[in-house]
Formats: C-alpha cells, sequence, structure tokens
C-alpha cells in the first residue's frame, strides 16, 4: 500500500469518527456530513487514488454492500405477515402515486430520464429507523406502522429498479424473458440456500449456538455472516443482478434462517456502521466532485423532492385514522421523505448501467444529501420524545390521554 493511500485512509477514518458527532451538534444524519465531507476532499484528492479500480472505491463498494444486506436484517416476512395488510397496501399504494406523479411531473414536464422519474418514487426507512429510535418510539404501534409502509413501499421500488435497469438494455420481449429467468433462478436459489442453512443447522447446532453468543474468540458467526454475505453476492454476478440486490437478498437469507439473533446482528452492525458504512458514503463524495454542469440539473433535483415529499402527505390522513394525533401522523409522513439509501443505491446502479452519467449521478447524490437534511429536521420537530412521563394524545378522543 503506497504512503498516499495510507494518508487518504487515515483521513478518511477520522472523517468517520467525527461525522455522526458533527451531525449531532448540527441535527443532521451523519452520513450526511460523511457525503459532504467526501465531496469537499474531491477537490484536493488525485483522481487516481479515488479510481473505480482503486482501493478506497472498492472499500466504499464494500460498505454499501454491507449496508445493503442490513438493510435485507430488516425485512422480517414473519413479522411482515402478522401486520395489518393495510400498512402494506398503503405503502405500495404510495409508490404507486408517487410513481405516476413523478412520471407526469419529472418525466413529462422536465423531461428527464427514467433514473429520475424512479428516483421521484423512492421511499426507504434506512433515515427513520434512527430518527424513530432516538425519540423513543421504536416498539411502539406508531413505529410499526410507519415502518411497515416504509417496507411495503421499498420492496416495491426495488424490484422495479432491477427491471429498469435490465429494460434499459433489451427490447420489451427480451425483458420479460431475461427478468422471468432470473426470477426463476433467484427463487430455486434462494430456497436451495434456506433448506442448506436450515439442514446444517440442524446438524451441527452446536456451531450455529454460537451465532447467539455475546462474545465467541473465533467469531464463528461474523465469519459465516460475511460468507453467506459474498456467496449471494457472487450468485447475483453469475445471475446478471445487481450485486446490491443480491447483498440485499442475503439480509434477507439471513433473517430467516437466524431470526432475531441479536448478538450476531448487534456485533454486525456495529462493525458495519463504525467504519465500513461511513466509508461508503465518504468515497461517494469522493467520487462525487462538485461540477459547475450540475446546476442546470437544479430544477430537475427541486422537483424530485418535491414529489418525495407531496405524495407521503398522503400518509398522514391514513396514520390519523389510525388513531394518532395529527402532530404524530404528519412526523410519519416526514419521516419517509428522506429516501438516503435508496437514492444512493439508484445512483450506483444508474451509473453502473450506463443510465446516469457523471453529471446525473453527481446531481441524484445531492438529491440524497438535501433531502436528508430538509426532512429529518422537520421530522424531529414534529416527533416528541417518548418517554416514561410522556402523555400521548390519541386522535380517537382528544380529551384522553395515555400514559405510559
Amino acid at each position: 500500500m503506497s504512503f498516499s493511500v495510507s494518508v487518504l485512509l487515515a483521513v478518511l477514518a477520522v472523517a468517520a469518527f467525527a461525522g455522526p458527532l458533527v451531525g449531532e451538534l448540527v441535527g443532521i444524519p451523519g452520513a450526511v456530513v460523511e457525503l459532504v465531507t467526501g465531496i469537499a476532499l474531491a477537490f484536493v484528492v488525485p483522481k487516481d487514488l479515488t479510481a473505480s479500480n482503486g482501493v478506497v472505491a472498492t472499500l466504499g463498494g464494500l460498505g454499501f454492500l454491507i449496508l445493503m444486506f442490513l438493510v435485507g436484517m430488516e425485512f422480517d416476512f414473519h413479522t411482515i405477515g402478522r401486520t395489518s395488510r393495510a400498512n402494506l397496501s398503503v405503502g405500495m399504494g404510495l409508490f404507486a402515486v408517487s410513481l405516476v406523479s413523478s412520471s407526469l411531473v419529472i418525466g413529462h414536464l422536465a423531461g428527464a430520464s427514467s433514473m429520475w422519474v424512479l428516483a421521484g418514487a423512492a421511499t426507504s426507512v434506512g433515515v427513520t429507523v434512527p430518527i424513530l429510535h432516538v425519540h423513543g418510539w421504536m416498539g411502539d404501534r406508531f413505529a410499526n406502522d410507519v415502518l411497515m409502509i416504509g417496507t411495503g413501499a421499498e420492496i416495491v421500488y426495488l424490484i422495479v429498479l432491477n427491471a429498469v435497469s435490465v429494460a434499459s438494455k433489451h427490447d420489451s420481449t427480451a425483458t420479460t424473458i431475461l427478468l422471468g429467468t432470473r426470477a426463476i433462478l433467484l427463487i430455486a436459489f434462494t430456497i436451495v440456500a434456506l433448506r442448506v442453512l436450515n439442514r446444517a443447522r440442524r446438524r451441527v447446532p452446536r456451531h450455529f449456538h454460537r451465532w447467539f453468543l455475546r462474545d465467541d474468540p473465533v467469531e464463528v458467526g461474523l465469519r459465516g455472516t460475511f460468507a453467506l454475505l459474498f456467496v449471494v453476492v457472487a450468485f447475483a454476478g453469475l445471475d446478471h443482478i445487481p450485486t446490491v440486490l443480491g447483498a440485499l437478498l442475503a439480509g434477507v437469507i439471513f433473517r430467516a434462517v437466524m431470526g432475531a439473533a441479536k448478538a450476531i446482528a448487534s456485533r454486525m452492525t456495529s462493525l458495519a456502521n463504525s467504519y465500513f458504512i461511513p466509508m461508503f458514503f465518504l468515497t461517494v463524495g469522493l467520487q462525487t466532485p462538485l461540477r459547475a454542469d450540475i446546476v442546470g440539473l437544479l430544477p430537475t433535483i427541486g422537483l424530485v423532492l418535491v414529489i418525495i415529499s407531496v405524495p407521503r402527505l398522503i400518509i398522514a390522513p391514513y396514520l390519523r385514522a389510525r388513531g394518532y394525533s395529527w402532530r404524530l401522523a404528519a412526523a410519519g409522513a416526514t419521516s419517509l421523505m428522506a429516501p438516503l439509501t435508496l437514492l444512493i443505491a439508484t445512483a450506483e446502479i444508474g451509473r453502473s448501467s450506463g443510465l446516469l452519467s457523471s453529471r446525473n449521478y453527481g446531481a441524484l447524490v445531492v438529491t440524497a444529501a438535501l433531502s436528508a437534511i430538509i426532512f429529518p429536521v422537520i421530522t424531529k420537530r414534529l416527533l416528541p420524545l417518548r418517554s416514561d412521563e410522556l402523555e400521548v394524545t390519541l386522535a380517537t378522543d382528544d380529551s384522553v390521554t395515555v400514559t405510559d
């Protein structure tokens, strides 16, 4: 490893340490601070150090795979099956309304490409979860409702994103055949993987039990988790599925086999959030230097932010009908207006598939950063801190308060 690479890694490690601390001071997600820091460093870091085949870019790519793996771990289909179907239906309806609105405004009026149109329909819970957690709402019925709505929209978005990336390179018939073939192969692989892992878990329960231990000097659980991640990613590459979706599937398989394995999930999350995921956001910033020609895309960026926000307001009346105050309902709607993870994923897939130029890639990253700055600030102002002394007024009866 050259001296210049070592120095750059040291600078990025310090930035990863300072990012969340600065974010807490200014009231924005640490990931946004890391993005902005990376963009600022891009003006002084030599281009050869941030090339797509370089060490830093590879490290960022690894962080992105781990990030998507953690997103997949949040998809607990047992919980989804038990939850209110209305929440999932609202989430899917939200995606449909957002996509139609984006198609009319961003596609028709602004004349933007399909990736920009799809970006306008992005809804994810990556930023929503920490906001709800910090304010003490995780585990509450309100948080479950909001997260299930966001999860429903996110699942549909990822399916459509994969379809768009395929359709851009083939005609309609070839696209249908390819998507069908890939879906069949993906389902077959998932079934085989689940059977193999479940059989192995029955045959050697002692080794799988170590995944649930808080302390294991050999770290069998972490090694097995990384093995699962990269085996599934490798299959995705063979099946010509975007590797980020393979990482997402690996997280889903892990959750299906291991369930709520809090010990290994905690260690994996800690490892990812402490280094690899910050490195991803920093390297995205490094590879997205601000360019003068991005100014020409500011109207499109503004329209995407409007489309990301306005359609989500339909959630508020639904949450109000579920028994929450208007303030909580509005907070639930705004909490889903910062699809940072999905917009970055869209930018990465768009660039790798040739659907986005470097100019549009940079503009979409800027859009992701702005959404994660503006809407979480609004949500934090609307969402009250939930504590043992907090009284929450339910919308069903404004005169009745529920004290935890």
